[in-house]
């Protein structure tokens, strides 16, 4: 009976030893056990590829039958029909002759402003002034070899210069200058009547000055059937020596690229993606999904549409590029914080002064190291911007004392 009794002892206290060991161990664990968190911040994030593709207008090349010719239209400008974007010289003295003429116009303006100008004594001054200023300015342009500043400075200088001289009642000498002035211009300008030709577009549409082959084989009809056997073999028309740009019909562009079959499984044609160029073009553009092709070889074309932007786009052909399909708006979470409790509830313990509070979470996308989830601000319980998540702590449980 002793005996018995004995045992019973022995086991009480071992269980009671046992209960004490872990006690002390989950004391010791948790003050030992480095506490780590991470601030949760709002994030964007969107699931696509990087690729590379063409973009493709509907454009025509224009073309001179002369041997001068002068573009006389902006890159990315609009024309319209039959609109002059640049000028034929029959000979070389043509050229030179409009260039004079263009002096000589320049020249007639400045003195007849100059002849028309009445300057008190004050006035005087005040052009004094700024004569110095410009022949200071002059002087410096050229000294650091600036000769498109000077030249900017050069008529303005030149200007206020006979002003001053007209104020100063030497009107009868810029009467002669503008007289003689005159006579030459309209005896030039009767010898040049027939130098030139107006080059024209021949439909409205936006003027690029650079032809580069790819406008007969890189069409909208084209990426109608295009395939991606098409595709990898795509190289460039020659270009007529006597290219001048071209004419683009329309403010549609496209981009098409072959991508791997598996980024595009879930791409509808008729939605929506967003396209951001690698370089020249920094905005993100939202595109129309024109038409996805079938799959050859694990490979489908993606053709995409755009309506805006024309200007920005004109000198783009071979570009690298994002393509983002989907786009995720929420908070980021390290994985590391992420936990499932016993119901199989996903969430994550938020430090809230020295407790850890389970907060639950709904995961929207995979980042890799962080998931993306759901920003709900319906209830303070829910997960917010700022909250401290809690990364590495053990045996955590909603309400357990971790301190920081």
């Amino acid at each position: 009976m002793k005996q018995g009794k004995h045992y019973t002892t022995v086991i009480l206290w071992i269980f009671i030893l046992a209960i004490a060991a872990y006690i002390a161990y989950s004391v010791v664990s948790s003050l030992t056990e480095p506490l780590t968190t991470a601030t949760v911040i709002e994030y964007e994030a969107g699931a696509g590829c990087y690729t590379t593709g063409f973009v493709v207008r509907d454009e025509e090349i224009l073309t001179s039958s002369y041997d001068i010719t002068v573009i006389t239209c902006a890159e990315g400008a609009h024309v319209g029909a039959n609109d002059a974007v640049a000028t034929g010289y029959l000979s070389d003295g043509a050229q030179q002759r409009q260039s004079r003429i263009q002096s000589l116009q320049e020249q007639l303006t400045q003195l007849q402003y100059a002849y028309s100008a009445q300057s008190s004594l004050a006035d005087q001054a005040a052009l004094d002034d700024e004569i110095a200023e410009n022949l200071l300015s002059l002087a410096k342009f050229t000294a650091r070899r600036d000769m498109n500043s000077a030249q900017d400075v050069s008529p303005e200088l030149k200007g206020l210069v006979l002003r001053r001289l007209a104020g100063a009642g030497d009107s009868e000498t810029i009467a002669a200058q503008l007289e003689t002035v005159q006579a030459e211009l309209t005896r030039l300008q009767g010898q040049a009547a027939s130098d030139t030709r107006a080059i024209t577009a021949g439909f409205a549409g936006t003027y690029s000055g650079v032809a580069d082959g790819y406008e007969t084989v890189l069409t909208p009809d084209a990426l109608e059937t295009l395939t991606v056997q098409d595709y990898n073999a795509i190289e460039p028309a020659a270009v007529p020596e006597n290219a001048i740009g071209k004419i683009i019909r329309g403010s549609t562009w496209y981009y098409v690229t072959a991508l791997p079959a598996s980024e595009v499984k879930d791409v509808k044609e008729g939605s929506t993606v967003q396209l951001l160029f690698a370089r020249d073009v920094y905005d993100q553009i939202e595109m129309r999904v024109e038409r996805v092709g079938q799959n050859e070889a694990g490979f489908r074309l993606l053709v995409l549409s755009c309506s805006q932007y024309m200007q920005n786009v004109t000198l783009l052909r071979q570009q690298s590029a994002d393509v983002v399909f989907n786009s995720y708006q929420g908070l980021r979470v390290p994985k590391d914080a992420v936990r499932v409790d016993e119901a199989g509830n996903t969430g994550v313990y938020v430090l809230e002064g020295a407790a850890a509070r389970w907060k639950p979470i709904t995961i929207l996308h995979d980042n890799g190291e962080s998931y993306v989830v759901e920003l709900d601000k319906t209830s303070t319980a829910n997960l917010w911007p700022g909250d401290e998540v809690i990364i590495h702590a053990k045996n955590l449980y909603d309400g357990k004392v971790v301190g920081k």
